[in-house]
């Protein structure tokens, strides 16, 4: 790939196509704690980033390629999916059912759903802090 001309880029939050089509909608950059939920087993994870095409969590075990997947996502609820595929350090790439209303609320609320998420993770981290701050 000819990396010379690097100003062409699109902004990471911003619609890409990548080289092989697999990038279709807006990606919005997370970096979150998430429950997954697969093969009868409830985990905690990172929800790296998210789109309304899928996302990006790990790194998980003993999760594979084909595998169906649930992601209780803050503001939303449960989205189902399967593991479209994994990263050498077991990250999953989730690849979630066609959901119209999820697709409209990252394309057209993004910004407020990652608030929801970032708010619901500092109210993992501290419940107290988090019941007070949402009062002021």
């Amino acid at each position: 790939m000819d990396t010379t001309n690097l100003t062409d880029l699109p902004d990471i939050a911003e619609t890409q196509i990548s080289e092989d089509n697999r990038r279709i909608a807006r990606r919005l950059p997370v970096d979150s704690l998430a429950i997954i939920n697969s093969n009868q087993r409830s985990r905690t994870t990172r929800l790296v980033n998210i789109s309304a095409g899928g996302a990006l969590v790990g790194p998980l075990f003993g999760i594979d390629v084909g595998d169906r997947a649930t992601l209780d996502l803050p503001g939303y609820g449960p989205i189902t999916g399967w593991v479209a595929r994994m990263t050498d350090d077991n990250y999953a790439a989730i690849c979630f059912s066609p959901d119209p209303d999820f697709h409209q609320l990252c394309e057209e609320q993004g910004d407020e759903l990652l608030e929801t998420i970032r708010g619901a993770q500092m109210a993992f981290r501290n419940p107290f802090t988090a019941k007070n701050e949402m009062t002021l």
